[in-house]
């Protein structure tokens, strides 16, 4: 039930960031009985201010009450990534090449959990290959956690 929420309230919020010149990042519904919390992370070109975020804000809240893809109350937050944006899709990785990235994924034989951190030198259609000290590394898509730029304080 939570991935259809999910995808109908992808179809609602597409055409609004469409028209915003914006791109959604990453889209959630999490629910506590009744209530129900959207969050959408979203990007553009030269970034995304405070007022852009409102009025996306707005808009999609009042499609959802218009479109009653939610039952019960809800809370919609929307937000930029900011530096630590999530790499998500192939066309995340394809705006971080060249930069140090830090990949979770399922790599090995053995399939156990693995962080890796190196330079993003290619994004193919099924996987990436990340430099790292230890040498060149493809890893399909499929088997990404989580992946972001990596980032030094």
């Amino acid at each position: 039930m939570e991935d259809s929420r999910v995808e109908a309230i992808r179809v609602l919020a597409e055409p609004i960031l469409a028209e915003a010149a914006m791109e959604l990042v990453e889209l959630s519904c999490r629910s506590q009985g009744r209530q129900h919390d959207v969050r959408l992370l979203v990007d553009r070109v030269g970034g995304v201010t405070i007022q852009q975020c409102a009025q996306v804000n707005s808009r999609l809240s009042g499609a959802l009450e218009n479109s009653q893809v939610i039952e019960g109350s809800f809370t919609v937050e929307v937000s930029s990534p900011g530096l630590d944006r999530p790499l998500v899709q192939a066309r995340d990785f394809q705006r971080a090449l060249g930069e140090e990235v830090q990949v979770e994924c399922r790599c090995g034989a053995d399939g156990r959990l693995e962080t890796l951190r190196g330079q993003l030198l290619a994004v193919q259609q099924e996987a990436i290959v990340v430099k790292t000290p230890s040498g060149n590394l493809t890893v399909p898509l499929s088997q990404i956690r989580k992946a972001q730029k990596y980032i030094r304080w």
